[in-house]
């Protein structure tokens, strides 16, 4: 066991931010609202012109800034994420009330450390004035297997896969935009940029699990790793 700020914490500190990432992942793809299921019965028009609309431009898109509250496995997550296509974001995801923040600017993770954080990870309270308000970076495999449960691409899959039928619903508007209201058979809602291209704007998953709204699409700034000096280096934490 080393006998650095952090003894024997690190490999444990992986596996929460691996499950702590996995259930935010989980929790996107597992949203309800575009399962493919339905009736039989033939959509509006309206409705499936834009949903086959939708599919495409959200295969093209190189970005999107996600923020929401989902449920899965009986936890509530909180995500407030921006993507790319390239395979970076930078936001926060709150479990159990505790804010993680995190940076993938390519090649290297980074999380930010704070007390609630450490304390939710049973390191020692000492560490925090070492760690608190710097980023612990994860590199090699553990920031590449942290950082795949995060991408763009596996978490809008189920925008751009197998549908349900939807049912056209009429008009709302999210933040300012005007969005058509899109129906799910099993009374999930889908609404989409009424104007321009049908980016999603917000989808309200089934059964109480949560609603996610969608903003900045192809507009979200590529992420930047923090400056060298805030930055903490996982493998030198057992000294």
């Amino acid at each position: 066991m080393g006998t650095g700020p952090w003894p024997g914490r690190p490999l444990t500190a992986t596996r929460s931010l691996r499950s702590v990432l996995t259930g935010a992942a989980a929790a996107v793809a597992g949203l309800g609202l575009l399962a493919g299921c339905g009736s039989n019965s033939s959509p509006p028009r309206s409705a499936s012109a834009t949903v086959t609309r939708m599919r495409s431009v959200v295969k093209a898109a190189r970005s999107v800034h996600l923020d929401g509250v989902l449920r899965s496995g009986g936890k509530a997550i909180g995500l407030n994420l921006g993507l790319t296509s390239s395979g970076g974001f930078a936001g926060t995801i709150t479990e159990n009330g505790v804010p993680l923040t995190l940076v993938d600017a390519g090649d290297k993770v980074y999380v930010k450390a704070t007390a609630p954080f450490l304390a939710q990870l049973r390191v020692p309270a000492s560490a925090c004035s070492i760690m608190c308000g710097k980023y612990v970076e994860m590199s090699g495999s553990q920031g590449d297997e942290l950082a795949g449960n995060l991408n763009m691409s596996s978490l809008l899959a189920s925008f751009t896969g197998r549908l349900p039928r939807f049912t056209d619903a009429g008009t709302t508007t999210v933040a300012g935009h005007a969005g058509q209201v899109l129906l799910g058979p099993d009374g999930s809602r889908l609404v989409v940029a009424a104007a321009g291209p049908p980016y999603p704007l917000q989808a309200v998953a089934r059964q109480g699990n949560g609603s996610l709204d969608f903003s900045q699409w192809n507009a979200v700034p590529r992420p930047v790793a923090p400056p060298a000096g805030q930055v903490i280096d996982l493998s030198k934490l057992t000294g």
